[in-house]
């Protein structure tokens, strides 16, 4: 009978938990979209993005860019190597 009566008033604690929402669920994703409207350079381009081409960049940079882009992808025999850890501290000395 006792178990009973923990258990109710138990099940109805976790429902009622349940029941409200926080100040975090009511403030969820408004600083992701902060930092995103705090990052653009022209914040009029996340409400109505331009369709234009872009125009004015030099070709000689925008290859550089590439060509960094395309080298640094990691080979696969540098993924395939095992990570290393040593924990300090544990056991009594290094």
């Amino acid at each position: 009978m006792k178990f009973r009566i923990i258990f109710s008033l138990g099940v109805l604690g976790l429902l009622a938990g349940c029941a409200t929402t926080t100040a975090t669920q009511d403030d969820y994703g408004n600083s992701h979209r902060s930092l995103v409207s705090a990052q653009a350079a022209n914040p009029a381009t996340l409400t109505a993005p331009s369709t234009a081409i872009v125009t004015g960049t030099d070709s000689d940079y925008m290859n550089n860019v590439v060509v960094k882009f395309r080298e640094a992808v990691s080979e696969p025999t540098e993924v395939s190597e095992p990570i290393e850890m040593v924990l300090m501290g544990l056991g009594g000395g290094y």
